[in-house]
């Protein structure tokens, strides 16, 4: 008996009965179109994600080709601690919160001026799909005047990690912006190397392994890593957190007396609705696990909004609530929580921490300029996407004011682990 269908136009529509089924009946099966054995149970996907025989080598055809060589994500072992060391290590820099954090507030105050005087926006296309690659030109110290080019660039390499229907129209998309990304970047490396400045492209073009350092090519194969860590996901995390506060009036009334609360509602609206609703794992050998076999050389779909949903593992798990037990900002924010599609181990997602820190920035921000926002009447919330999934958009409305107008700012701490 074959289990659910992932390429249907149902699942497309509406995966989470779909889930139920994968809980309930199929915790682990072959799909036949994909050949992907799928697993969706929390504490099967928890182990692939961080156990041998499991390993990352499937990204050699997910991301290698549009990073233009080999990457941090489908290292493993030695090397693998390596570069992720060398990629790492600039983002927990003493004087890291301190440079990227007002860069963050001023790009977010200057998307919700465009928009102020207007009583209405998209908050996705108008604020949430611009963050991510905003704060990625930043991390990496590309001039503004280049940025719209970048955006673009950006936007057709998450489309072709995400081209799970092999769509020929976004691979070609997602190799040129490869190959425009490499023309644009070669003489910036080379500047960086000469004069390096304070982002993580001076720290790429002056890192060395075993006293060697990088080239060209591993340089931009970081650069493209970067992308991959802060693109869709962020968008749609901000996306999801900001709908689940719009829906739910009582819990937009606590985040705004309490900006302490926003880690919760993240975590419980991404638990709820996932930016990434599988993560592939390649299997080195022959795996039993307790809801079934995988054999060697298989690839295997996390399904992740499945385990995140598991009732094994939640109370309720259908229910938005961000005061559950079960999670915790201290642990979810790390390798070893509760919330799987970040990952787990020594793969866990190196852009979990600037998208906590562009979430909570976002939506703080949002808070502060439009105390009174509200759902667009008769918002059309439609989710798209197989491999990751968003709302197609996010209509608001709120009491317009002149561009330039000055509305209080909540001071507030830091939430505990982004100092």
């Amino acid at each position: 008996m074959t289990g659910p269908d992932i390429l249907s136009a149902e699942y497309a529509a509406d995966p989470y009965p779909f889930y139920r089924e994968m809980l309930a009946s199929f915790p682990v099966y072959r799909h036949p179109a994909t050949g992907y054995h799928l697993i969706s149970r929390h504490a099967e996907v928890t182990r692939v994600l961080q156990e041998p025989p499991f390993t990352n080598e499937i990204y050699a055809w997910q991301l290698e080709p549009v990073a233009g060589g080999r990457t941090i994500v489908q290292m493993d072992g030695e090397e693998h601690a390596c570069y992720r060391k060398l990629m790492g290590a600039p983002l927990r820099g003493s004087n890291f919160r301190e440079w990227i954090v007002p860069e963050i507030e001023r790009m977010s105050a200057g998307l919700i001026e465009a928009f102020l005087d207007r009583g209405r926006a998209d908050l996705r296309t108008d604020y949430a799909d611009v963050m991510p690659a905003e704060v990625v030109s930043t991390l990496l110290g590309l001039p503004e005047q280049n940025r719209s080019r970048f955006r673009r660039w950006f936007v057709n390499i998450n489309a072709f990690m995400s081209n799970f229907a092999n769509d020929p129209a976004v691979t070609a998309a997602g190799l040129a912006a490869r190959a425009e990304m490499a023309d644009y970047l070669r003489p910036l490396i080379e500047d960086r190397r000469a004069r390096p400045r304070d982002d993580l492209l001076s720290a790429f073009c002056n890192a060395e392994i075993d006293g060697v350092p990088l080239n060209d090519q591993q340089i931009q194969a970081h650069c493209s890593t970067l992308i991959a860590a802060n693109g869709d996901g962020t968008s749609a995390t901000i996306v999801y957190t900001l709908k689940e506060l719009l829906l739910r009036p009582e819990h937009l009334q606590a985040a705004l007396h309490d900006r302490s609360l926003i880690d919760r509602m993240h975590l419980e609206a991404t638990r709820l609705n996932p930016p990434v609703h599988m993560l592939l794992r390649f299997t080195a050998a022959d795996v039993d696990l307790p809801g079934g076999h995988i054999p060697a050389g298989s690839t295997v779909a996390c399904m992740v909004a499945a385990a995140q949903r598991d009732p094994a593992r939640f109370d309720e798990p259908d229910v938005f609530n961000p005061y559950r037990a079960e999670i915790d900002p201290a642990r979810d924010f790390t390798p070893g929580g509760s919330i799987v599609h970040f990952g787990r181990g020594r793969h866990y997602c190196l852009g979990a921490h600037i998208a906590r820190i562009t979430v909570d920035i976002a939506v703080n921000r949002l808070l502060d300029a439009l105390p009174d926002l509200r759902l667009a009447e008769g918002a059309d919330l439609t989710e798209k996407g197989i491999f990751t999934r968003n709302l197609a958009r996010l209509p608001i409305a709120f009491t317009p004011a002149p561009r330039g107008t000055t509305r209080t700012v909540q001071q507030r701490a830091a939430p505990a682990g982004l100092a």
